[in-house]
């Protein structure tokens, strides 16, 4: 009798527990012992207004839970974003002018890092479709998001390989990662903020 109470339970929770695929799970479940990460990818940005018109950039993201990032181009652009944890400035060198916002609950933060600083939160924060061999679709269940759709590539060792956005106003950035790099040493300096104008 307890045998047969104990397999009912087992099936109930294997078809009442959403799963998303074995790949999200694993890569979630991996970025939660994840302190630091190094990231190199390259990026092809789509403008809505202008169709054909392909911006092509590389990069790397330096990141260090929670919140702190530095986010540099290598090609394509200049520009740079830093983040102190409560601070976050993009930095436009050639005008030598930033832009500085408070960090706070309400502050939408590039989709990758929402799923960086709490990978337990995630189903919390998206709506996730399967779309198999690896590739979900996300949709941000908080409020005033600036980006309509997300899509993941994960492959079967559990790593990131793709990253795509759609924003409501139809600009599509399509991240692939080059290097995913955890728990690398990073210096709390490389996330100091600069004074602007300077």
């Amino acid at each position: 009798m307890v045998f047969r109470l104990f397999k009912f339970f087992f099936l109930f929770l294997i078809f009442t527990t959403p799963s998303y695929g074995d790949n999200l799970d694993c890569f979630l479940e991996n970025l939660k012992f994840v302190k630091t990460l190094k990231i190199v990818f390259s990026q092809k940005t789509k403008l809505p207004i202008s169709d054909d018109e392909v911006e092509s950039y590389r990069g790397v993201i330096y990141y260090k839970r929670p919140s702190k990032f530095l986010w540099k181009y290598t090609k394509g652009s200049d520009i740079f974003v830093i983040s102190d944890g409560k601070f976050l400035e993009v930095v436009f060198p050639e005008d030598r002018e930033c832009q500085l916002t408070e960090v706070n609950e309400s502050s939408e933060f590039f989709p990758l890092f929402k799923i960086l600083d709490a990978p337990s939160k995630f189903y919390q924060f998206f709506k996730v479709s399967d779309l198999g061999s690896g590739e979900f679709v996300l949709e941000p269940r908080y409020e005033k998001s600036t980006f309509e759709r997300i899509y993941l590539v994960v492959d079967k060792s559990c790593n990131l390989k793709l990253f795509k956005t759609v924003q409501i106003d139809g600009t599509e950035s399509k991240y692939v990662i080059k290097s995913f790099e955890e728990n690398v040493k990073l210096e709390d300096n490389l996330f100091k903020l600069i004074p602007c104008g300077n």
